[in-house]
């Protein structure tokens, strides 16, 4: 297979960019799954402005997970999440890693305030 050359919008390009257009950022450990929200202008002073966000793993921050992160970046609130990996080799990792987890999935939170119908 040829190795296919992904293409990120300019404002997913580099932390700097992520910070500066207000994206949405979220890690996601490949061993035990779970999604972290991630401030980009942190990532920006801990890596460079200038340093790409794809491609790039972390250490899982998760008590007595020994997993490595990879991003995801969404424009904004209620936008589709784009996986920042182009490599291959790292894109064929996901279909092994652990299914995504968060508050949510693991229903540790509600979805909907008390005393509020499905009605309306």
């Amino acid at each position: 297979m040829s190795q296919i050359n992904r293409i990120f919008p300019r404002w997913a390009a580099s932390w700097g960019t992520l910070a500066r257009s207000n994206a949405q950022v979220r890690s996601q450990c490949r061993m035990c799954g779970i999604q972290q929200r991630v401030d980009a202008s942190v990532q920006a002073l801990r890596f460079g402005a200038a340093a790409s966000p794809v491609d790039q793993l972390d250490g899982c921050t998760i008590v007595g997970c020994h997993g490595r992160v990879y991003f995801l970046a969404a424009r904004s609130y209620g936008r589709t999440w784009l996986t920042l990996l182009s490599s291959e080799d790292l894109r064929e990792t996901l279909a092994g890693a652990a299914q995504p987890a968060n508050a949510v999935s693991l229903d540790l939170v509600r979805t909907k305030s008390p005393g509020v119908s499905d009605a309306g």
